[in-house]
């Protein structure tokens, strides 16, 4: 944007007009002085995560609602990378005792529906807020389990040298294959006990960040569906980690009442599938963003994976 190049009226001198005089602004500033603030701070804030390293303040973020299997699947892995002070799972009515053991920060929340536009703004709310104590925040779904791959280190190593403004993690579910798999104990290694899994682009999450975000329902995508993938980061989707456990969960879940908007637009009607033909067809072969171009195609886990959780 142009400066006011406003002068005061030519002096005549001995030799012709002279050049005009400016006039004189009291700190006028740059013309683009907004954008340098943000740059400096983000700038600044880079140096500083880079120089806290193992120091840095780190916080995860969960929501909950009668999760007895996945609860303590997450709270195991992550519980190795933050303290149990750091560790915020907002409770969403939960009413199986699922949530009243230690381990974590609850938070009580309450909505009368399976409503994403509302966990959306709970989770946006309570991530902007960690953010003025914290200095990098990771938001997961309690069956997501992110963790980079493992020559890269683990994911405490990861958040010591994390100095971006977030991050989008690469999508990978895991697939049981009950004709060559038992069902799981949740309490060993899952990673013992499954083989298998797919990339799934639809869940490339931007989940990790130094910055307040701003999710579209479902956070899949940020609101301005910008993105700063990371190849080496995963986001391991267990939703399907076992087929008994997620037909039970499909059960719970389609007995909620879900909001209006949610309906209309088929928000997560997968989990509305429980019984027969349907149910399987899905858990076997449909990623649900077909139209996306995202297909099933099913590979083995690498071997290094199998001690990361």
């Amino acid at each position: 944007m142009p400066r006011d190049s406003r002068t005061t009226p030519e002096s005549t001198g001995a030799d012709g007009p002279a050049a005009p005089t400016p006039e004189i602004h009291e700190d006028p500033g740059h013309p683009h002085d907004e954008f340098w603030e943000a740059i400096r701070q983000h700038r600044a804030h880079r140096r500083r995560l880079r120089v806290l390293g193992s120091k840095k303040r780190r916080a995860i973020i969960t929501m909950v609602h009668n999760e007895p299997v996945f609860l303590p699947i997450w709270l195991r892995y992550y519980s190795r990378f933050f303290a149990a002070e750091d560790i915020y799972v907002l409770d969403h009515d939960t009413s199986d005792g699922s949530t009243s053991g230690g381990g974590f920060v609850r938070l009580p929340v309450s909505h009368d529906s399976v409503d994403h536009a509302w966990m959306v703004a709970t989770v946006e709310e309570l991530q902007h807020r960690l953010l003025e104590i914290y200095d990098v925040v990771l938001v997961t779904d309690v069956d997501e389990i992110v963790a980079p791959i493992p020559e890269r280190g683990t994911l405490g190593s990861y958040l010591d040298e994390f100095d971006e403004e977030y991050v989008t993690c690469i999508g990978y579910e895991i697939l049981h294959l009950p004709d060559r798999e038992p069902p799981l104990e949740p309490e060993r290694g899952i990673l013992e006990q499954r083989g298998y899994w797919f990339a799934n682009d639809a869940y490339d999450k931007p989940a990790l960040a130094t910055v307040p975000m701003s999710w579209k329902p479902g956070f899949h995508k940020r609101a301005d569906e910008a993105f700063e993938w990371d190849p080496d980061l995963v986001l391991v989707h267990l939703h399907r980690v076992d087929y008994e456990i997620c037909k039970q969960r499909h059960r719970i879940r389609s007995r909620r009442p879900w909001a209006e908007p949610d309906q209309a637009q088929a928000m997560a009607s997968h989990n509305k599938l429980v019984e027969g033909e349907a149910f399987d067809r899905w858990f076997f072969s449909a990623t649900g963003w077909e139209e996306q171009g995202i297909a099933m195609l099913v590979e083995r886990i690498p071997a290094s994976w199998r001690e990361v959780f």
